[in-house]
């Protein structure tokens, strides 16, 4: 934005889909040059209108919900697919899985590539291994404890994002219970911790929004376009931790 001369706003909607609307819809009345949306909402039909009426919309993270729009995301099945080949690779079959509710695209996404995984190696995954949902510590040392007194615990577990991952570190210890653990999201300290993460690109993702909307500004009307950014694996220990018989 700088290196064009422009001045970026940014506001929160707070996870909010009313929220997101009026702040999107405020900014449109404001006449800004283009908009910039990281989604809640699952109906961005209401921008529809502002669209007609020549303001260029870009979405990032996640896709619009009932319109077409330039999209960039990061590659959620890629990664998580990686992390789980990853574990397979270490010897674990009873690999568990955190993730966020999913009603979320970004938590749909990541629990699919970690089951495509799971299917494309021949390994099953029991209904015990699998917790999706709002989290708290309560909950996730809850679901942890389940997977932990299975005739067959899991060895090895995917934290569907960084809040997943911190509060499943506070679970296992509490727990005194040790595991193979691999994050989506990277987040503060976890190289210290030697955590191992799944990590996205945030500042790319926001780059090429950004490009996508400057063309779309200078009068682009090419068929809509999704970008997908890829994730890399950082390997710092968690997720190399061998099985550890029952």
């Amino acid at each position: 934005m700088r290196a064009r001369g422009s001045l970026l706003l940014s506001g929160s909607s707070e996870a909010d889909a009313a929220i997101e609307r009026k702040l999107a819809l405020t900014f449109c009345e404001r006449r800004v040059d283009g908009l910039i949306v990281v989604p809640t909402s699952a109906d961005h039909s209401y921008l529809v209108p502002e669209m007609m009426a020549g303001i260029p919309v870009v979405f990032a993270d996640r896709p619009p919900g009932r319109i077409d729009a330039d999209t960039v995301l990061s590659d959620n099945v890629g990664g998580s697919r990686k992390a789980t080949a990853h574990l397979l690779a270490g010897g674990h079959r009873r690999i568990g899985y955190v993730g966020d509710n999913p009603d979320i695209f970004t938590a749909q996404e990541r629990h699919r590539g970690y089951l495509e995984a799971m299917s494309s190696a021949g390994e099953p995954v029991a209904e015990s291994w699998v917790a999706m949902g709002s989290m708290t510590i309560g909950k996730v040392r809850a679901y942890l404890e389940r997977m932990l007194a299975a005739p067959a615990p899991v060895t090895a577990l995917i934290c569907g994002n960084n809040r997943i991952s911190v509060l499943a570190l506070h679970a296992l210890a509490s727990l005194d219970a040790a595991m193979a653990v691999i994050g989506f999201d990277d987040f503060e300290l976890a190289d210290l911790l030697r955590v191992t993460v799944v990590a996205q690109d945030p500042g790319e993702l926001g780059r090429q929004a950004a490009e996508l909307l400057f063309q779309r500004m200078g009068g682009d009307s090419a068929p809509s376009r999704r970008i997908v950014i890829p994730t890399r694996l950082l390997q710092r220990g968690s997720g190399e931790l061998p099985p550890v018989a029952p």
